[in-house]
């Protein structure tokens, strides 16, 4: 059995699978997560511009990687990847 390394939640065989560098194990959108920031950083809500939102604290990690990685993909011109 193999556990994603950022939120430590079995990963299934029907989840896709991403490994770093170093061959740590990843769901998809855990990976992603890291890359773009939680939602709050995309919004620029977060404590990078002053404000305080990072992930929503009724979420589980794997949850709130879901939600920015959605976001994501639904805001491909988001304030995040602006220059």
């Amino acid at each position: 059995m193999t556990y994603c390394i950022y939120c430590e939640e079995l990963i299934r065989p029907d989840d896709v699978l991403f490994t770093d560098a170093g061959g740590s194990p990843f769901h998809h959108d855990c990976f992603l997560r890291l890359a773009i920031g939680s939602i709050g950083h995309q919004q620029r809500k977060c404590p990078c511009f002053g404000g305080s939102v990072v992930d929503p604290p009724q979420l589980s990690r794997r949850e709130a990687a879901r939600l920015a990685a959605d976001y994501f993909r639904k805001h491909p011109h988001n304030p995040h990847t602006q220059a």
